[in-house]
C-alpha cells in the first residue's frame, strides 16, 4: 500500500501537564459553585430535597465512575479519551458517534454559560452597585454575543501558547473561586439566618417567616424528606459532571499511570467539597427551610413570589453581604464561569485532533504548532464553531433542543462502559500490552471490566432520571427526536470519511486496528 496509517508517526504533543494541573483542570470542568444554581433547580423540582446530603451522597457514586474512567485511560493514554477506547474495540462508527455529540455538548454548554456571565454574574454585580443602566445594557443578546465573540477569541489567544500556560490561567481561576466560596461561606456561617432574615424583610419586599408559611399552605412539605433527597441527588450528580475530562487530555499528561487517578479522584473529591460547604453554608446563613420554601414559591409561580430575580443562592447572598463583599464574590462566581467556558473549548480542540489524527476528518486539522504544540488549526476550526453557533444559542431556540444533555452523556458512559467490559476479549493484543494495573483481576474478573460493568448502573438511573417528568417536565419528542438524529448525524460523517478513505487508497478502519502514536 506503502501509505501511512496516520497523518504522522508522532502527535506532535508533549506530556507537560502534572497530576494536580490536570485536577484544577477537572474541576473547573464541572463548574465549582454552579451548585448555587443547581440546587435552586433541584429544590423546585424535589421539594424537601436536602442539598448538603446530596453532595456527600454525590461522591462516592461519582468516585466508583472515576476509577473506571483513570483505569481505562491508562490502558490507551491518548488524546481523544472514550473515541479512541470505544473505536478501537466496539466499531470506530461508535466511538466517532459519542463523541462527535460530545462535542456539540461542551460548546452549548459554553454558549449557555455566556448568560450566565453577562445576564447573572455582570449585571447583578452592576445592579447591587447603583449601576441599573449598565446593568440593563449588559444584559442584552447583542451585548452577550459580543463578549462571546472577543472571549472566544481570547481563549484561541491562551490555549494557543500551549497547554501549559493554559492550565495556568485556570489556576487562577480557580484561586479566584476559592476567595469567592470563602467570602460566601465565610459570611453566611457568621452572619446566621436572623440576620440574613432581617435584611430580606427590609430589602426584598417579602417576609421570611411568610415564605414559609405561604410555601407549606401552597403544598410545600415543610421538611427534608429521605425520598426527594435521594432524588435530588440526581440534580448534584448533574453538576459533577466532567470529572473524568482529563481524559481527553491524556496525550499531554505526565506520567499518566498515576496522574489521572490523582487528577480524576482529586477533583471529585475537592469538588464534593466545594458542593457541600457551598450548600451547607446557605443552610446555615439562610435557612434550609427557607431556601426549599422560596424555590417552590417561584417554581409554581405564585403570586407570593415578588423577587425581581430568581431564587439562585448568589443573588441572595446579597441579603447577608455588604455590596463590597457581594461584588468581590460574584467577580469569583465569574470566574467559574469563564474559566468553564475556557476548558470547553480546549476539550473540543482535543476531539477535533484526534478525529484528524485518525483521517476521520480533513487531516488539516491535525496540524500542530511545533513551538506551542498547539494544534492550531483545529483551534481555529473550534473557535469559529463556537462563534457561529454562539449567534444560534443567542438568537434560535437550537440551544433548547439539548435539553437531554445528561442522558445523552449517560448515554456515551454505557457505551464506554460496554467497550471496558468487552476489551480483555476483544482487544488482547491492546489489553496484554497495558500496564499491569490495566490488567489487575478481581478473582477472574478483570478489574476494568468490573468497573465498567458497575458505572452502568448509576448511569441507567441518572439518564432515567434526567428524563424523568419530575425533572423537566413532560418529554418533549420533538427534542428527543432532535437528540436521537444527532447520534445518527455522526454515524452518517463517519460512514461518509470511510467511503472517501477507501477510493483514495488507505481504508479507514486501518487506523482502528492500533492505538495512535505518541
Amino acid at each position: 500500500m506503502g501509505k501511512e496509517v496516520f497523518v504522522r508517526k508522532a502527535s506532535g504533543l508533549i506530556r507537560n501537564i502534572s497530576a494536580w494541573d490536570a485536577m484544577i483542570f477537572n474541576i473547573m470542568v464541572m463548574a465549582p459553585m454552579a451548585i448555587l444554581v443547581y440546587g435552586v433547580w433541584a429544590s423546585v423540582c424535589y421539594p424537601g430535597v436536602h442539598l448538603p446530603t446530596t453532595a456527600l451522597l454525590a461522591i462516592p457514586i461519582s468516585i466508583l465512575v472515576g476509577l473506571f474512567y483513570a483505569l481505562f485511560s491508562v490502558a490507551m493514554p491518548r488524546s481523544g479519551g472514550d473515541y479512541v477506547w470505544v473505536s478501537r474495540i466496539l466499531h470506530p462508527s461508535l466511538g466517532f458517534m459519542i463523541n462527535f455529540y460530545l462535542f456539540l455538548i461542551v460548546l452549548s454548554v459554553a454558549g449557555a454559560y455566556i448568560p450566565w456571565f453577562t445576564n447573572w454574574a455582570l449585571a447583578s454585580i452592576l445592579e447591587v452597585n447603583g449601576l441599573t443602566e449598565a446593568a440593563t445594557f449588559v444584559s442584552t443578546t447583542e451585548f452577550s454575543f459580543i463578549f462571546a465573540a472577543i472571549f472566544y477569541i481570547l481563549c484561541a489567544v491562551i490555549i494557543s501558547r500551549g497547554a501549559k500556560i493554559t492550565i495556568k490561567v485556570l489556576w487562577v481561576f480557580f484561586i479566584l473561586v476559592i476567595i469567592s466560596l470563602a467570602i460566601y461561606a465565610g459570611v453566611l456561617l457568621t452572619t446566621g439566618p436572623t440576620k440574613f432574615a432581617e435584611n430580606f424583610n427590609a430589602l426584598s419586599g417579602m417576609n421570611y417567616d411568610e415564605v414559609i408559611k405561604a410555601a407549606i399552605e401552597e403544598g410545600y412539605p415543610g421538611e427534608f424528606t429521605m425520598t426527594a433527597t435521594l432524588l435530588g441527588l440526581a440534580f448534584t450528580y448533574i453538576n459533577f459532571l466532567g470529572f473524568h475530562c482529563s481524559i481527553y487530555l491524556s496525550g499531554e499528561i505526565k506520567e499518566v499511570h498515576k496522574a489521572q487517578f490523582i487528577a480524576i479522584i482529586g477533583a471529585i473529591v475537592l469538588f464534593g467539597f466545594i458542593d457541600w460547604l457551598a450548600y451547607q453554608a446557605a443552610y446555615e446563613g439562610m435557612g434550609g427551610l427557607f431556601l426549599g420554601a422560596l424555590s417552590y414559591l417561584y417554581a409554581i409561580g405564585s403570586p407570593r413570589y415578588t423577587l425581581s430575580f430568581d431564587p439562585f443562592f448568589m443573588f441572595l447572598f446579597r441579603y447577608s453581604a455588604d455590596p463590597i463583599l457581594y461584588t468581590i464574590m460574584m467577580i469569583g462566581w465569574s470566574a467559574m464561569v469563564l474559566g468553564a467556558i475556557l476548558t470547553y473549548i480546549a476539550l473540543g480542540v482535543r476531539l477535533v485532533f484526534a478525529w484528524a489524527f485518525d483521517r476521520v476528518v480533513p487531516v488539516a486539522l491535525s496540524k500542530v504548532d511545533m513551538r506551542y504544540h498547539t494544534p492550531y488549526m483545529a483551534l481555529i476550526f473550534v473557535t469559529i464553531v463556537a462563534i457561529v453557533l454562539q449567534a444560534a444559542w443567542l438568537w434560535t431556540p437550537l440551544l433548547s433542543y439539548f435539553a437531554y444533555i445528561v442522558a445523552s452523556w449517560m448515554v456515551f458512559q454505557i457505551i464506554a462502559a460496554i467497550a471496558a467490559i468487552l476489551f480483555p476479549y476483544r482487544r488482547k493484543d491492546i489489553y496484554e500490552a497495558a500496564p499491569s494495573i490495566v490488567r489487575s483481576k478481581i478473582g477472574p474478573i478483570p478489574l476494568l471490566s468490573l468497573l465498567g460493568a458497575l458505572t452502568i448502573i448509576p448511569s441507567v438511573w441518572l439518564g432515567y432520571a434526567s428524563l424523568s417528568p419530575a425533572m423537566i417536565g413532560t418529554i418533549d419528542p420533538s427534542v428527543l427526536t432532535f437528540t436521537i438524529g444527532l447520534f445518527f448525524v455522526g454515524l452518517i460523517l463517519y460512514f461518509i470519511s470511510s467511503i472517501y478513505h477507501r477510493k483514495t487508497g488507505i481504508p479507514l478502519e486501518l487506523s482502528f486496528k492500533e492505538i495512535p502514536p505518541e
